[in-house]
């Protein structure tokens, strides 16, 4: 697997596709719910599979996020912390 910068915006812009993706399930729905269709048969093992592993990734990826949002803050708290004691011993 290979480490991709993510900015917020691409972020942004891969969350925008997932819920395109629940758009068109949601319209697949909608449609068969109107038209008192029969359960539909959809191949769905490998698209559960993927799911599931986007579930982790997510998860993994918000879990990183917020190890670095507090390593972040602890740096400039000790950073604040230092240059209070500096201007006290002055």
């Amino acid at each position: 697997m290979t480490l991709e910068p993510y900015d917020p915006d691409r972020l942004d812009a891969l969350s925008l596709r997932l819920l395109d993706v629940c758009v068109h399930l949601r319209n697949v729905a909608r449609t068969a719910r109107d038209e008192q269709l029969a359960p539909v048969d959809l191949h769905d093992r490998k698209a559960l599979e993927w799911l599931e592993k986007l579930e982790v990734w997510a998860i993994e990826a918000e879990a990183n996020v917020n190890a670095l949002v507090m390593k972040a803050r602890g740096t400039r708290l000790g950073r604040t912390v230092l240059a209070s004691e500096s201007r006290q011993s002055r």
